[in-house]
């Protein structure tokens, strides 16, 4: 019975830092998912602002040679890669 009341707080202490670590992990993967979110937004908006100031007939030739998949899959390697980082950012709390 001695034993497991020196148990009992070294288990509290153990249980309250790794809610804070995991509450702390938390926040900056919202933190830093929401920034990235925003840069890539703005580098869509950028991007369209430049394929919308192109002359018809050169958008055309390059949405037939498949412009518009080949950013579709920019784009999505993109958002994967932003979502894999904030994943590790999740996951360091529990180390592999």
């Amino acid at each position: 019975m001695p034993l497991l009341a020196g148990l009992i707080p070294l288990l509290a202490i153990l249980l309250k830092m790794l809610i804070v670590r995991i509450i702390i992990a938390t926040g900056m993967t919202f933190v830093t998912y929401a920034g990235y979110i925003i840069a890539l937004n703005k580098f869509k908006d950028y991007t369209l602002n430049a394929i919308n100031s192109m002359p018809s007939d050169i958008l055309n030739l390059l949405l037939i040679g498949g412009f518009g998949q080949g950013l579709g899959y920019l784009f999505g390697a993109f958002s994967f890669y932003i979502g894999m980082i904030t994943l590790n950012k999740l996951t360091f709390i529990m180390p592999r």
